[in-house]
């Protein structure tokens, strides 16, 4: 009894609510649900054990939303962002292993406010596009989801979404980023013994509930205006940065 006592805790109830909330939003848009369950799982429990809870839902729920995706990606950018993407989020978990859970609270909330705020603004990258400028994007991209345990990446995402293509193109481009950098990510806890007994199955217990939000974010995907959807979600992004940064 003591067991299940201190495995199901209340922090782990609110991160239940959290982690179908939030795969709504990934299952609809592709991305943003990250960016609003890691702060959130960083204020529930320290930055490091929320980012841990939170990877392997991640994990499990893209890993069954990727084969609808996966014959749209773009292979030709996927892959090289990919690849110094993922170099780049090994090195940048040294950071966020050796960092005082206060300062990464509030980068990660700063940087948070800074993304959702150029979501709001509909900013574009408008650039050329080419391995130069994936690899740019790519090292960015890992250094941020290695060092705040953000999954995806929001410079990834504002990268993709600012290419002219059809947006089931788009949304497989960033899965697949993602999903590559999620499988990265938990490699690198893996080797830094991160994921202990009383984790893994905190976080199992998580697991269904991010993959059925999975699966009603992409029903939704083709019943709600993505404009609407994607406002709503960074005011949401500004009002949780500030809090984690408040908080």
């Amino acid at each position: 009894m003591e067991f299940f006592t201190n495995l199901i805790t209340t922090a782990l109830i609110f991160a239940v609510l959290c982690a179908f909330l939030c795969a709504v939003i990934q299952g609809y848009s592709g991305f943003g649900g990250g960016l609003i369950m890691v702060p959130i799982m960083a204020l529930l429990f320290d930055p490091v054990l929320g980012i841990a809870l939170s990877a392997l839902p991640f994990f499990l729920g893209m890993l069954l939303i990727i084969p609808r995706s996966i014959s749209d990606v773009n292979w030709s950018e996927v892959l090289p962002l990919s690849a110094l993407s993922g170099l780049a989020i090994l090195v940048g978990q040294n950071f966020l292993l050796s960092s005082s859970s206060e300062n990464i609270k509030i980068i990660m909330g700063c940087f948070i406010v800074f993304i959702a705020i150029l979501l709001l603004r509909n900013w574009k990258y408008t650039g050329k596009r080419n391995i130069f400028t994936s690899g740019i994007v790519g090292s960015s991209t890992g250094l941020v989801t290695g060092s705040l345990g953000i999954p995806g990446g929001p410079i990834m995402v504002m990268y993709f979404l600012s290419e002219s293509k059809q947006p089931q193109v788009q949304r497989a481009n960033i899965l697949m980023t993602g999903f590559i950098n999620t499988t990265v990510f938990i490699l690198g806890f893996i080797y830094h013994g991160i994921f202990e007994q009383k984790v893994i199955l905190q976080s199992g217990i998580l697991v269904p509930f991010f993959i059925a939000g999975s699966f009603l974010g992409q029903y939704l995907f083709v019943t709600i205006p993505t404009k609407w959807f994607l406002k709503a979600c960074s005011g949401m992004l500004i009002l949780i940065g500030l809090i984690v940064v408040i908080a």
